[in-house]
């Protein structure tokens, strides 16, 4: 197992990125993915699952809400990022009781993006950018990131769509009608908007209804959800448990122009932090044994 002895070898980065415009990753030619290498461009892999999202929403909301962001990012900045193919699967096993969800074990889907990640490392690739659309993602992605972070050289970040957005702290007050928390947890004020800001023939707005998840509706202070925020105790089981529709909040407040705000706050601030994973050093792992581990890493 490769591990972060090192720096990672210096690549000679072109601020511009002039000699190379393709922003896609599926587009580059074998030459040009080690001209990308050389520039220090950063691959961002977009993380979704298929998933239900209510009677009013398509079930690949979150596949395409983060490869959307991601695409519009890549495009706003071709001389930085490079969009990968999505990753359109994830863990949701917790929502197989409603129709049209699809699952992927947490072990085959933590290994599936630990080895894209590790491919990009391997072809030089130094710096990494996973952006999820899915919450029940980001216990897996995580691990997977801290994966990739700790077998390579590489340095690889993990942000959802939404929490891009809280880069402002103020951004919320500029959109949000629906309560916090509870009003933006699933297929909600939020997600709708977007939805319908990307294409509002995929909204049936006439079956959006406004249902709670049932420990919000409880005002626990314990327990509770919301796409920006959850509380300190955390009990995930069957989503049918706590919603009859599949919904968790205020879809009824969504606006296209509230779903725009969204995406225009997302993409602008991928585009942000890619220049400044750009330049950020290296970070360099230190061994502090006073003498030579006996064994590899477990694990």
């Amino acid at each position: 197992m490769t591990t972060r002895s090192k720096a990672p070898a210096k690549v000679s980065r072109n601020p511009k990125g002039a000699e190379l415009k393709k922003w896609r990753y599926e587009d580059l030619t074998w030459p040009e993915v080690n001209e990308a290498v050389r520039l220090g461009r950063i691959p961002v892999l977009p993380v979704g699952t298929m998933e239900q999202h209510g009677p009013h929403l398509p079930v690949k909301m979150d596949a395409w809400t983060a490869n959307s962001v991601a695409v519009e990012a890549a495009r706003r900045s071709p001389g930085r990022l490079l969009v990968m193919p999505p990753v359109s699967y994830g863990y949701t096993t917790h929502v197989m009781d409603f129709p049209g969800s699809i699952t992927i074990h947490h072990e085959t889907f933590i290994r599936y993006v630990v080895d894209i990640v590790k491919s990009l490392a391997y072809h030089g690739f130094s710096r990494i950018i996973v952006l999820n659309g899915h919450g029940s993602n980001m216990p897996p992605l995580d691990l997977a990131c801290r994966r990739a972070n700790i077998e390579t050289q590489a340095q690889v970040a993990l942000a959802s769509w939404w929490g891009l957005t809280a880069a402002d702290p103020n951004f919320a007050k500029k959109w949000r009608e629906s309560e916090f928390p509870g009003g933006c947890a699933h297929a909600c004020e939020a997600e709708t908007s977007l939805a319908l800001h990307l294409d509002a023939d995929m909204v049936e707005m006439e079956k959006a209804v406004h249902e709670d998840v049932s420990y919000n509706k409880r005002k626990s202070r314990f327990q509770w959800v919301d796409l920006w925020g959850a509380g300190p105790v955390m009990n995930t089981s069957w989503t049918s448990e706590y919603t009859d529709s599949g919904i968790c909040g205020r879809p009824d407040l969504a606006t296209p122009e509230k779903g725009k705000m969204l995406f225009e706050e997302s993409v602008k601030n991928l585009v942000a932090f890619g220049d400044e994973f750009y330049s950020t050093p290296a970070m360099v792992r230190k061994d502090h044994h006073g003498t030579k581990p006996l064994s590899s890493l477990p694990g």
